[in-house]
């Protein structure tokens, strides 16, 4: 009997071996679901800076660091504060975008315009309006439809004129899949 169950039992799993190798052959068909990859900007340059190194471009690099909203010299704050000014930030890994995230800490009201470019510094406008002014400190946070090309760098442009004061940046997140 003993016998006769272990022959029974080879028998399945001899059975059983090519439906194994048809399933594995379709493994390499199977593809998998890109996942969302949030970046912080590694370069930055401006219109202007408030100052040197304090306020400067670089303050507006890496993830953010201040917390409050106050007029912090770990943000990026331009030279006037009350005219047009640009931000743009380059990452260190393109991506087909899908959002960006302004972390302002002060002076928030600024922002009239976000751009992004593909390795050739081609331009597209993601972004046109106004900005709330509330609350502070806040996040803009872009939405737009998955890009076809992959991007690189991202551009704010302000507008200082309409708050009178400075728009103090303190981080840019470039999310996207790759």
């Amino acid at each position: 009997m003993r016998k006769l169950t272990i022959r029974v039992l080879l028998s399945i799993l001899i059975g059983l071996l090519p439906a194994c190798r048809y399933v594995s052959s379709l493994d390499p068909d199977v593809t998998a679901t890109p996942q969302k990859f949030s970046q912080w900007a590694i370069a930055a340059e401006a219109s202007s800076s408030f100052g040197m190194p304090d306020w400067s471009v670089t303050r507006a690099t890496g993830a953010p660091d201040v917390n409050m909203c106050a007029d912090d010299s770990r943000a990026w704050a331009s030279g006037r504060g009350n005219g047009v000014e640009w931000l743009q930030l380059t990452y260190a890994k393109p991506v087909h975008a899908l959002e960006v995230h302004v972390y302002q800490t002060f002076g928030r009201g600024a922002i009239s315009r976000i751009s992004i470019f593909d390795a050739e510094g081609n331009r597209e406008i993601v972004w046109e309006g106004e900005d709330d002014t509330d609350p502070c400190p806040g996040v803009l946070a872009v939405s737009f439809p998955e890009t076809a090309y992959r991007v690189k760098q991202v551009r704010i442009d302000l507008d200082e004129s309409r708050t009178g004061f400075w728009n103090e940046i303190d981080a840019v997140a470039l999310i996207g899949v790759q």
